[in-house]
């Protein structure tokens, strides 16, 4: 089974850590096979296997503005060089009631929305989908965000389109409430702008697969949330299975026409 690491050190929130800990343990108590705390560098020096490590909890330690611009932000140092999914805590909310999953229609949204879907279903925690979409609009195409209607990103004839309805039938499947959030603006500002307003427990967003160059390119979502955001924000990699093991992809559900539970707002 899968173990629950916990990294407090330095942290400001050090004993609400290590109980929020606890309550994602107790959450997927039949995923987790411990819990054990540990250094950021003997983290990072696991190598990942299905079989022994599913999540790294990183609470945000202590660090000056001058520190921060010498040494770095230790938690993109947690998320880009950790080959696990990792769970970035500034201040802790729980129990999770309320989720924001981020899509981006990326291969690392598969292993977002897995986590949110997992989270929602051990808590009964709401699920509200904000889509980057069209991704990067500004860079790859003459239009603005806000000349995308909403008609368009749901159409049946787009990659988006279908990419939403298929992810509103694995929701509907695991019986989770949810509700499509929509935004314009640039997707830091539609980040920004949803998070802010609302009553969020814990963000979910897929890791950024591409190097940095691309991210040079295109801009990157992941670093800038983590230097702003206190609320628990769980950044998600495909975790790698076993040879032979098809339990996950007996779990996918082909793309269709209906919309299962997803409300527009």
């Amino acid at each position: 089974m899968a173990r629950l690491l916990v990294c407090t050190q330095d942290c400001i929130e050090s004993q609400a850590i290590q109980k929020y800990a606890q309550y994602i343990y107790d959450l997927q108590g039949d995923q987790f096979s411990d819990l054990k705390l540990v250094t950021l560098e003997v983290a990072l020096s696991i190598k990942q296997t299905a079989i022994d490590l599913d999540l790294f909890i990183f609470g945000k330690p202590k660090q000056s503005v001058l520190g921060r611009l010498l040494a770095g932000n230790p938690c993109c140092k947690a998320v880009s060089q950790a080959p696990f999914s990792v769970l970035v805590v500034g201040q802790p909310h729980w129990p999770i009631q309320n989720i924001l999953l981020i899509v981006r229609v990326e291969e690392t949204d598969e292993a977002a929305v897995d986590w949110a879907g997992r989270l929602a279903r051990a808590s009964g925690a709401n699920v509200s989908v904000l889509p980057i979409l069209p991704p990067f609009t500004s860079v790859y195409l003459p239009t603005s965000y806000e000349e995308t209607t909403l008609s368009e990103l749901l159409s049946p004839k787009t990659q988006t389109g279908r990419q939403l309805r298929l992810l509103s039938q694995r929701l509907a499947l695991w019986q989770i409430e949810s509700i499509l959030r929509f935004r314009q603006g640039e997707p830091w500002w539609q980040i920004h702008g949803e998070v802010k307003e609302g009553n969020y427990d814990l963000i979910v967003i897929g890791a950024e697969p591409y190097g940095s160059w691309r991210r040079l390119l295109i801009g990157e979502l992941v670093g800038p949330m983590l230097g702003w955001m206190n609320r628990p924000l769980l950044v998600a990699r495909p975790t790698q299975s076993p040879k032979g093991n098809k339990s996950e992809a007996n779990n996918r559900i082909p793309a269709g026409s209906i919309y299962g539970n997803l409300l527009c707002f």
